[in-house]
């Protein structure tokens, strides 16, 4: 099943943002870009004037795209959305 993800954070919780200025963004900024062996990235795109990142993942169990996004609930909201097929 496929799945469309926003992720949004803040400039005060942007990887590319320290001490008020932007920086590359660090490899450890988005740990799930990569996916892991039940969920896998489609594709990811970002909107940085939003701080939002645009991803279609996926994967047989919501629960585990669910887990590979917890560790961006830090820095802001998630929104999974479940994408249907059309026949």
């Amino acid at each position: 099943m496929l799945f469309h993800i926003i992720a949004q954070h803040d400039h005060t919780t942007c990887g590319r943002v320290q001490n008020g200025k932007v920086v590359p963004l660090p490899s450890t900024a988005m740990p799930w870009i990569n996916g892991n062996e039940h969920v896998k990235v489609v594709g990811a795109w970002g909107y940085p004037v939003e701080h939002k990142t645009f991803a279609v993942v996926e994967s047989d169990s919501f629960d585990e795209v669910a887990k590979l996004f917890e560790s961006h609930l830090a820095m802001g909201p998630v929104e999974v959305l479940p994408v249907s097929k059309r026949k």
